[in-house]
């Protein structure tokens, strides 16, 4: 997609500028409003709309716009499935329109790669998703972000000399998207977590591996204050250590059934606010570009 010489630094400027605000929220509470990521997805949509205007597309491709859309702020919205009882149809009926445009728009254009690469964003939408229901992206908020940030910013944005590693072709950049690029950089960013509870737990004496990569023991009363999941639970009669735990539904009856166990102090890992390592790989994205190219 070409886009004008202002456009990349407006979706750059709305997307960091969004991510600031929603990393200090997340820092301060661990959330961060869907508002965010809605004002996000409105602005891609319009920037998505002014594209292909000037590029001189056919005006068809403009209905795009609504599988695009409809995806984009169901993945944000809580509903009932589409098949529940009772279930509104409208949800539903938006799907079926969403797919005969796609359908439409794949007949009528699939030789060109305009369309792929606007349908390249609902597949990132869809990456995300699959990534947040397995568990490797952990915070919804964090799966949000990524989701509203492809809509936003589907391609590199090129400004001035910037990145400093060049795009080696236009293909390129859709075998690794600038969102996926980001929470790559964002995600090596996170490796320095591991290393300093490494040093803590050696000045500590605290050293059960690999536990002490990933958190530290904590007085029971201090880690109910704190933004962290407990690594440590009740299976049957016996209580394990779990390095990569998953939030319980209730972290009060978690922490109630260690304590029903005897336990006074246990291993805990952080609740990261993930948002802020991803904002640092969205600015190193777009200043330093794909170093992954190099190796290609």
């Amino acid at each position: 997609m070409a886009n004008m010489d202002w456009m990349p630094i407006a979706r750059l400027a709305i997307a960091v500028a969004v991510l600031i605000y929603g990393s200090y929220t997340d820092w301060k509470t661990r959330t961060a409003s869907d508002t965010c990521w809605i004002v996000m997805g409105i602005a891609g949509l319009a920037f998505l709309a002014v594209d292909i205007l000037d590029r001189g597309e056919d005006l068809t491709y403009l209905l795009m716009l609504i599988p695009i859309g409809w995806l984009f702020f169901d993945l944000l919205i809580d509903r009932k499935g589409l098949f529940e009882p009772g279930t509104n149809y409208l949800p539903l009926g938006l799907y079926v329109v969403s797919f005969a445009i796609l359908g439409y728009m794949v007949y009528s254009f699939n030789g060109e790669a305009y369309l792929w690469a606007l349908i390249s964003i609902p597949i990132m939408f869809l990456l995300y998703y699959i990534l947040y229901i397995f568990d490797i992206i952990k915070g919804g908020a964090d799966a949000k972000a990524l989701i509203a940030l492809s809509l936003l910013m589907p391609v590199y944005p090129i400004i001035g000399s910037l990145p400093i590693i060049a795009l080696p072709s236009d293909v390129a950049q859709y075998v690794m998207p600038f969102s996926l690029l980001s929470l790559f950089y964002g995600a090596l960013l996170t490796i320095v977590v591991p290393l300093y509870y490494l040093v803590v737990n050696t000045i500590r004496g605290d050293r059960k591996f690999p536990s002490m990569l990933f958190g530290v023991r904590m007085d029971m009363a201090e880690a109910k204050r704190k933004f962290v999941w407990p690594m440590e639970y009740v299976d049957g009669e016996e209580i394990k250590i779990s390095s990569f735990p998953k939030g319980p539904e209730s972290i009060e009856e978690h922490f109630a059934t260690l304590e029903a166990k005897g336990l006074t102090r246990i291993w805990v890992t952080p609740k990261i606010p993930m948002l802020i390592p991803i904002t640092a790989g969205v600015i190193i994205a777009a200043t330093v570009g794909n170093a992954l190219f190099l190796l290609f």
